[in-house]
């Protein structure tokens, strides 16, 4: 059988003081007597006990708890974004709670209320590739709860937000494959609707328009979802007459998909088709040829969120910012 959890109460009883001087105890606070703390801290020791969380927050009326939303915990992108959060929320005494809304917007809007029910101070956001709608980030806000907004953000809400520049990095990779004498780059793009594919796409035709290189519409292709119709792409592009020297995907997992496939149709990659991805996951150093790619600041936008978040929390500023960081092209085998 579980021991009962000890409370201040049961201090306070067993030490016959009242609960008050053993709460100012607990806290260090100034004006208590030492021997009356040592006595406390002592007895708090022997019983095990430990602060409660909820009861101190509905005292303080702050849960010292940030809410994080992404879309896939397991992308390597989210998880050191994940992990400058929690940097940067111990070293304030912040602790995270977060969710994984599965690129779901229902499933997003679910686990943004569970986290408002349970009073999160702040709230750091990624939305999923098919969310639109502000309504629910707008109702946070009006709460009191200040949003931050990481990587993936809406364009019509007012609120801080922290972005890597994907223009420039997708212009870096096709630019650095014009460098490379290819002219019929192909791109494998995202959903129409999500603002980083968008992004992308526009560096990647922004990049043949410096360099004067015709565009050609049927070397444009959109996935609405990575997983399922990514393939399809590819081989939709290897079935034309005219078939491209190059191609820049939306993603490392697309790009490392085109490798294999080439592979497959005895087609050499970087020596009949380049490749070049974007993300820097983990596969990208591990497929053959290891894979030319962008590579964002994820860790780093992860810790500026946070930080944002809590200097709006504590200083309750209504102040927002939209802070952008640049990418890297990491020069690899493929391309």
């Amino acid at each position: 059988m579980l021991n009962k959890q000890v409370t201040i109460k049961d201090l306070a009883r067993k030490l016959r003081l009242s609960v008050s001087t053993v709460s100012r105890a607990l806290r260090d606070v100034q004006d208590i007597n030492p021997e009356t703390k040592r006595q406390v801290l002592a007895l708090a020791k022997e019983l095990n006990y430990e602060p409660n969380f909820i009861a101190r927050s509905l005292v303080n009326k702050q849960t010292k708890v940030i809410g994080v939303v992404l879309p896939v915990i397991a992308a390597r992108y989210f998880a050191n974004a994940l992990s400058g959060m929690m940097e940067v929320a111990d070293a304030n005494g912040y602790h995270i709670m977060f969710c994984q809304s599965d690129e779901s917007p229902e499933k997003e809007a679910s686990n943004i209320k569970k986290l408002v029910s349970i009073r999160i101070d702040g709230l750091l956001v990624s939305v999923s590739k098919c969310t639109s709608d502000t309504e629910i980030f707008q109702k946070v806000q009006q709460r009191g709860i200040p949003v931050v907004f990481f990587d993936r953000a809406l364009e019509h809400i007012d609120a801080t937000k922290v972005t890597v520049n994907q223009h420039e990095g997708a212009f870096l990779a096709v630019e650095h494959l014009i460098r490379k004498g290819c002219t019929k780059i192909a791109h494998i793009a995202g959903p129409r609707h999500l603002s980083i594919a968008i992004d992308r796409m526009n560096g990647y035709l922004d990049a043949l328009q410096k360099y004067n290189i015709p565009f050609n519409k049927e070397y444009l292709l959109h996935c609405e979802d990575f997983q399922y119709d990514a393939m399809e792409k590819i081989q939709a592009l290897f079935n034309l007459e005219e078939k491209p020297d190059a191609i820049f995907t939306v993603n490392d997992s697309i790009a490392v998909l085109c490798i294999k496939y080439l592979k497959e149709l005895g087609i050499r990659v970087p020596e009949d088709v380049a490749v070049v991805g974007y993300n820097n996951d983990p596969v990208s150093e591990v497929v053959w040829p290891a894979l030319t790619t962008v590579m964002q600041p994820s860790f780093e936008v992860g810790k500026l969120a946070t930080q944002l978040l809590i200097d709006e929390i504590e200083q309750k500023s209504t102040q927002h910012f939209h802070k952008v960081l640049s990418s890297e092209l990491i020069v690899r085998s493929s391309s």
